[in-house]
């Protein structure tokens, strides 16, 4: 009882709030949030998903489609032609390379996932900070909201970072004798404000936050970069059951991807590298989290480090753009030369 007074009530809809105490903390570890997980279930089903007796199971779902009939349908579907998605192209966020931004069409796009993969310092957290420097600069009521779930954001690098891009930005205004952007001088200290920080400890508190999103940005208007740093960190655990591990990560996924769409809003999450076995004789590197994560993002970076000094970052899909290496070290010196 204990630990079910631990666990967050915010995880579960009200819907399923109504359900007796003990098959709501089976809810919360199994991984349910919505009667819209519940009602597409069978009795037997969802009777092996929370460990109870299956009309115990049925009785759930009944009263999840009686509290919230057509939900399980999802949102309503909205039709827009091809020409309005040409004349109203969603925001973009530089990167700050010029022909990779030009690729891409000008960024990273709103509305939907984008990731960024590699080894442990190849520079994922560097570059997520700055794309929150890129995101805020030129407009002081824009905002960011950094999830960090590793403990590797560093307020002193940020303020490092949005010096370097101001710095850059007034040089290359100077060269081109235009004046800097309409939002007014870009302050690092100022961007640091709008930038919104919380730090996650465990696998519960990135569930719980990822589910409770969509109302905190109502009540924060104009986030324009959601990152989350790593997507992976607390969800490779390997003591978990695996069915309740792959329905946590596709509610997961789903809501990153609902947030992203529905807020207009981008959506940058860091990501480990893993080994696949190929064959006998062969293996590769591959992102964490496997086939079901894989077709989420809709643009794949992966950043890494090589023996003779070369840091590499490929955009290694994207629905704008081929396949472009780019020679970080060269090319983003904004973030990787020398102090």
């Amino acid at each position: 009882r204990a630990r079910a007074t631990m666990m967050p009530a915010t995880m579960l809809d009200g819907h399923l709030l109504a359900c007796p105490p003990r098959i709501r903390q089976a809810f919360i570890e199994a991984g349910f949030n919505n009667v819209h997980d519940v009602a597409q279930l069978s009795a037997a089903e969802l009777a092996k998903e929370i460990q109870c007796a299956p009309e115990e199971a049925q009785f759930v779902i009944d009263l999840a489609k009686s509290k919230a009939l057509g939900v399980s349908f999802g949102a309503p579907v909205t039709f827009r032609t091809a020409l309005d998605l040409f004349e109203n192209p969603r925001p973009r966020i530089p990167v700050g390379v010029p022909r990779l931004d030009a690729a891409l069409g000008g960024g990273i796009s709103s509305g939907q996932v984008t990731e960024i993969c590699g080894p442990p310092g190849a520079g994922k957290t560097q570059i997520s900070m700055l794309l929150c420097a890129m995101a805020l600069r030129g407009d002081p009521t824009a905002s960011a909201l950094y999830i960090d779930t590793e403990g590797s954001f560093v307020p002193e690098r940020v303020e490092e970072i949005a010096a370097r891009v101001a710095s850059s930005a007034a040089a290359s205004s100077a060269e081109q004798e235009t004046t800097p952007s309409a939002g007014g001088p870009f302050a690092p200290n100022q961007l640091l404000s709008q930038i919104e920080y919380v730090r996650i400890h465990s696998q519960v508190e990135q569930l719980a936050l990822i589910r409770d999103l969509a109302e905190h940005l109502d009540a924060h208007r104009n986030v324009r970069l959601v990152v989350l740093d790593s997507i992976a960190f607390h969800m490779r655990q390997d003591n978990q059951d695996l069915n309740k591990k792959q329905h946590a990560l596709t509610n997961m996924f789903h809501l990153l991807t609902r947030l992203a769409h529905d807020k207009n809003c981008a959506v940058c999450v860091t990501n480990h590298i893993t080994v696949r076995k190929v064959d006998d004789n062969k293996a590769k590197l591959v992102p964490a989290l496997g086939d079901l994560w894989a077709h989420v993002p809709a643009e794949r970076f992966f950043v890494y480090n090589s023996d003779d000094n070369f840091r590499g970052l490929l955009l290694h899909k994207s629905p704008s753009s081929p396949q472009i290496l780019v020679d970080l070290n060269k090319e983003l010196r904004v973030l990787f030369a020398p102090s």
